[in-house]
């Protein structure tokens, strides 16, 4: 529970803020692996406010957010405007306290497994918080520059070696198949020219809180200086293994550019069609793949209930298997 004594440095921040005064905690708290957040409420003021205390080890996050949700709020937060983050309302970076405006929008993790047998419905969604990403990213410092393959390379080896507690990814001939498929391709985009800009950092199905009426980011990270690709693919990493029937066996017999759901996302955020930028975009995607295989094989080991881990670990080695193929057949010379 947030102390006495910082429960009134908060309402006085929110009073000079909104001109109110008589702000309680609302509900219940609601936790996560990074932070706590409250809800509090004023029968004064038309939109709740919510409080995110982060924990002790990672209290510096509470100014980076602060900073980065100002910085985008004032451009993106437009009357009209169908794409938020939002709006703050005050810091407290040595507690580890960010004030910010509640969004009740549920968000796209939810929307998906609620509307997974209407199609309409999960495109519509999955169109729209990538309209909202191209324009995150339309004001996040966009260049076109030279990647540097070797971060990829070198955050990938960083993952690998993290899986000291099981060999299970050393002896799977699907992921060694994608990490020989990850080397060469890498060689191939080594110093290609794309666009970067500061990107989202945690672009997930959970961190895009989607309405009739707006889409809303939260848990921007907005300071690292990296291609697009890794943003649109990490978000299309977790859509593909996480929801059924998004990216199938079938697909994979068509060319990458006629796969429904990357044709959808790639159009969405209109994204270049020259074969070698695709071709560079499915590199990223895989690298998201292997990454996220590894996230979830160490989690699985440590899971009660497994069983959807298991799901999700069938699903990302069939991906990355058939992804590899197409990458290897693809022709990058039209």
């Amino acid at each position: 529970m947030i102390p006495d004594d910082l429960c009134a440095q908060i309402t006085q921040t929110l009073f000079e803020k909104t001109g109110v005064n008589d702000w309680k905690i609302a509900g219940d708290k609601i936790e996560s692996r990074e932070c706590v957040i409250y809800k509090v409420s004023s029968p004064q003021y038309p939109h709740d406010i919510a409080i995110k205390a982060y924990h002790d080890t990672q209290k510096n996050d509470a100014k980076t957010q602060y900073n980065v949700l100002e910085r985008f709020s004032n451009s993106l937060n437009k009357k009209n405007n169908e794409y938020f983050v939002p709006t703050v309302f005050g810091n407290f970076p040595n507690e580890g306290l960010v004030l910010m405006e509640w969004v009740e929008s549920p968000s796209l993790e939810k929307r998906l497994w609620r509307y997974c047998y209407s199609k309409k419905h999960v495109q519509s969604d999955i169109r729209r918080i990538y309209m909202w990403l191209k324009e995150f990213h339309s004001h996040s410092r966009l260049e076109k520059k030279p990647v540097n393959i070797d971060s990829y390379k070198q955050t990938l080896k960083k993952y690998i070696e993290s899986d000291r507690e099981d060999s299970l990814l050393k002896q799977n001939q699907t992921f060694q198949l994608g990490k020989q498929c990850f080397d060469e391709v890498s060689e191939i985009h080594s110093g290609f020219k794309t666009l970067h800009a500061n990107l989202h950092g945690d672009f997930t199905p959970s961190n895009i809180l989607v309405d009739d009426h707006k889409i809303t980011g939260i848990d921007i990270f907005g300071s690292q200086h990296f291609p697009v690709d890794n943003d649109i693919a990490l978000q299309l990493s977790y859509i593909a293994i996480e929801y059924p029937n998004m990216l199938t066996r079938f697909d994979f017999k068509l060319p990458p550019s006629e796969w429904p759901l990357l044709k959808l996302i790639l159009d969405s955020y209109v994204y270049p069609k020259e074969p070698k930028q695709l071709h560079f975009f499915l590199f990223v995607f895989l690298y998201q793949l292997l990454r996220r295989w590894i996230i979830i094989s160490k989690r699985n080991l440590k899971r009660p209930t497994p069983l959807l881990d298991h799901w999700r670990l069938r699903n990302t080695q069939m991906i990355v298997k058939h992804l590899c193929l197409t990458l290897k057949e693809f022709d990058t010379s039209k």
